[in-house]
C-alpha cells in the first residue's frame, strides 16, 4: 500500500477578487495550502487519489483535471477528497491539476504540475468469426446509438463522491486481466482493452464497488446486459456481459450490493465480467483502486 505524497509549496496560491464587481479578478498572493497526490508521477491508466486542505471552513473545493470540473468529496473540517484518471492514451509528460476552494467569502485557485509516465502494455491478438467483426448498416448503428449515449453519461459531472474508501472488487474471486491490451483482431489493430477481464462460472454474483446512482442499466450490443453506476465526483464503474441485471435506472445501491450475475451476455465467447472504470474521464486499472491508500 503506497502511502499519500504531500506536495511541497513550489507553486503560488491566489486568492481571486474583484473590485466592486468590476473589471478583472485581482490576484493576492496568500499561503498556499497543503496538497497531497498518492503520486505525482502517475503512469498511464493509474487512478490518482487527492487530498487538500484549503481552509479550516471551506464548504467547497473542486478539482480540475482536463477541463472537467470534479467537485471533491468533504472529508472532515477544511479537508476533501477526490479521484482522477490518468487516461490510458494519455500523452506522456508534464500536466496541470488546478484547484478551486471557496471560504471565508474568499476564492481560491491553485495549480500543481505532475508527469505522466509512459506504460508499456501487453499486445492482444486475437482470431474471430467474421460475424463477430464485420456488421451491417443497421448493427453499426445501434452501436453507435449505445456508445453516443454512455459517452453522454460519463460526460455528466454530478454531486460529491458517494464513494468511501476501501473500495470493494465486483466479484469475490476477482483475479483481473487484459487491461490496456492494445487488440490487433483478425490481423487489423483495434481499440485498447479499457478494462479488465474476470473469467467465472456463470451466475457468480456481481456487486458494486462503492455506493452510487445506476446510471445505465440495460442490454447492449457488444456489453450485453449492462451496469453502470455512477459513485459522484465523475467516477463511475461498468459492468458487461451479465447473465442478468438486478437493479434499475435511477437506483441507489450501497457498497457491496448485489447488481447482477457473471454472464456471457452479448459479443463475448464465454462467461466473464468485463468490468472497467472511469475517473474524470479517465479510462483506468481498475484493479489499482483497491491498492490506493485508505482513508
Amino acid at each position: 500500500m503506497r502511502a499519500l505524497v504531500p506536495f511541497l509549496p513550489l507553486f503560488l496560491l491566489y486568492a481571486l477578487s474583484a473590485q466592486g464587481g468590476e473589471g478583472p479578478p485581482v490576484a493576492a498572493p496568500v499561503r498556499p495550502f497543503p496538497v497531497t497526490l498518492s503520486t505525482f508521477e502517475p503512469a498511464q491508466g493509474e487512478p490518482v487519489l487527492v487530498e487538500v486542505s484549503p481552509l479550516p471552513r471551506a464548504d467547497s473545493v473542486v478539482m480540475i483535471w482536463k477541463g472537467k470540473e470534479v467537485p471533491m468529496k468533504k472529508d472532515g473540517p477544511g479537508r476533501f477528497l477526490g479521484l482522477f484518471g490518468v487516461d490510458l492514451l494519455e500523452k506522456p509528460g508534464k500536466a496541470v491539476l488546478s484547484f478551486r476552494a471557496a471560504g471565508d467569502g474568499e476564492a481560491f485557485r491553485f495549480d500543481a504540475e505532475i508527469v505522466i509516465r509512459e506504460k508499456d502494455f501487453p499486445v492482444q491478438e486475437i482470431t474471430l468469426p467474421k460475424e463477430m467483426t464485420q456488421f451491417d448498416k443497421e448493427t453499426l448503428g445501434r452501436i453507435n446509438r449505445e456508445a453516443r449515449r454512455l459517452a453522454k453519461r460519463f460526460s455528466r459531472v454530478s454531486s460529491p463522491p458517494a464513494w468511501s474508501f476501501p473500495f470493494l472488487p465486483p466479484v469475490a474471486d476477482f483475479r483481473p486481466k487484459g487491461f490496456g491490451s492494445r487488440r490487433v483482431i483478425n490481423g487489423e489493430p483495434r481499440s485498447p482493452h479499457a478494462g479488465v477481464d474476470v473469467s467465472l462460472p456463470a451466475g457468480t454474483p456481481v456487486v458494486a464497488i462503492a455506493g452510487g446512482v445506476v446510471a445505465f442499466a440495460g442490454e447492449q450490443f457488444f456489453g450485453g446486459n449492462s451496469v453502470v453506476l455512477d459513485h459522484g465526483g465523475s467516477v463511475f464503474s461498468i459492468y458487461y456481459h451479465l447473465r442478468e441485471y438486478a437493479v434499475s435506472e435511477g437506483q441507489n445501491v450501497i457498497r457491496g450490493e448485489r447488481i447482477g450475475a457473471v454472464g456471457a451476455s452479448g459479443r463475448a465467447t464465454g462467461p466473464h465480467l468485463h468490468f472497467s472504470v472511469r475517473a474524470a474521464g479517465g479510462r483506468i486499472d481498475p484493479s489499482l483502486l483497491f491498492s490506493l491508500p485508505l482513508r
